[in-house]
């Protein structure tokens, strides 16, 4: 992964974790219940997972200039499920961020459920 793509990471992680501030609150469309396996063939019987978008800008003032022919906004997917051991109110968080050029989230090796 080179600089550019680790600071753009870097930044995703940070706007993530400032949602719910209500300055940026009307960025993110809601968390909604959803399929613990998303992009599953069999699907999933439960909604404990819960998703949401939220709508980002494509580039940050002096790191990149968005083209006029550009959306200035990106849509980025989130899903969060509950801790399964210990009280889920004071879990840690663990962020897994996968994607970039040639490797889909979609495509993804392992199960969030499976780590």
């Amino acid at each position: 992964m080179d600089l550019s793509h680790l600071i753009a990471a870097a930044m995703v992680v940070a706007h993530a974790s400032a949602m719910s501030s209500s300055t940026i609150k009307g960025d993110l469309n809601g968390w909604y219940a959803c399929s613990d396996y998303t992009f599953s063939d069999e699907g999933s019987s439960s909604q404990d997972a819960e998703c949401a978008v939220y709508n980002a800008p494509l580039c940050y003032p002096s790191i990149c200039e968005t083209p006029k022919s550009a959306n200035p906004k990106v849509d980025i997917f989130f899903k969060r499920l509950p801790a399964t051991a210990g009280d889920p109110e004071t879990a840690s968080n663990v962020w897994l961020i996968q994607g970039g050029p040639g490797d889909s989230s979609s495509a993804s090796k392992y199960s969030p459920m499976s780590v």
